[in-house]
């Protein structure tokens, strides 16, 4: 046996053994990493528009950490008008249809204005502006969004209409105030959201259109926020489910 030839054999085998080993674990990082990022994509997706998401990774925020903090933010609540009857005399089948046509039409209307989509809670849409980083003036983006939505809803009456399906009216209620936002929970589950009692008051402000006959109400902070001069109905001392003291709201249509 050639004994020098013998131990360059070894060398190379061991040194081809040992580059193989590392350009496996190489590949096995990269494909962890190419699977976390997918995952963050699709999250971010769900929630953020792609303006949003632009601004997410350019600032490097990491939605995947946990992190809080207390900010401005406006609070977008939506709801359908009779949706429990309604669904009463569908099929699960066209309740869902119904729901998913009526979502994604909020859902744009949210991301045109740099808003960001909080959840689904039923027939109810929860969208906030400001998070996660304030894009200026907030409140007049929900305001905006909201006029959006009217005109979406009105696109979609007509054409349900020619279809000969009843018309879907709906509810917007829109809060201006200081919230909790960031990413909450365990390790194993991970959400970002938005929490607070200006999140409870925009609930509450959405659910009064019912009392006042109102399609949008806003609370006073969202009036004195907005950069355009707005023709509401002033609605005084009105008390909200829930609250002891009273607030001003408006009765606004757009």
């Amino acid at each position: 046996m050639n004994e020098p030839m013998f131990v360059v054999n070894m060398q190379i085998y061991v040194f081809t053994c040992t580059a193989c080993f590392a350009l496996v674990l190489l590949l096995s990082r990269l494909t962890n990493d190419v699977a976390k990022m997918e995952r963050t994509n699709t999250q971010l997706g769900r929630y953020f528009s792609p303006l949003i998401r632009e601004e997410i990774e350019k600032l490097d925020l990491d939605i995947n950490q946990r992190s809080e903090k207390t900010q401005m933010v406006s609070i977008l609540f939506t709801d359908i008008v009779g949706f429990t009857k309604l669904s009463e005399k569908l099929e699960p089948t066209e309740v869902l249809e119904l729901l998913s046509e009526y979502q994604e039409r909020m859902v744009a209307a949210i991301f045109k204005n740099q808003g960001t989509v909080d959840k689904f809670i039923g027939d109810a849409v929860m969208a906030t502006f400001g998070t996660p980083v304030t894009r200026g003036n907030d409140a007049q983006n929900a305001i905006s969004c909201a006029r959006e939505m009217q005109i979406s809803m009105r696109e979609w009456a007509k054409l349900r209409t020619e279809l000969g399906k009843p018309i879907i009216k709906h509810r917007i209620g829109i809060h201006y105030g200081r919230c909790v936002v960031g990413n909450i929970g365990s390790k194993d589950r991970m959400e970002f959201a938005v929490i607070g009692d200006t999140v409870n008051v925009a609930s509450r402000i959405c659910d009064a259109c019912k009392e006042v006959d109102a399609q949008i109400l806003i609370s006073e902070n969202v009036k004195n926020q907005s950069n355009e001069e707005l023709q509401t109905e002033e609605i005084s001392d009105f008390k909200i489910r829930g609250r002891e003291e009273t607030m001003k709201l408006h009765k606004i249509v757009l």
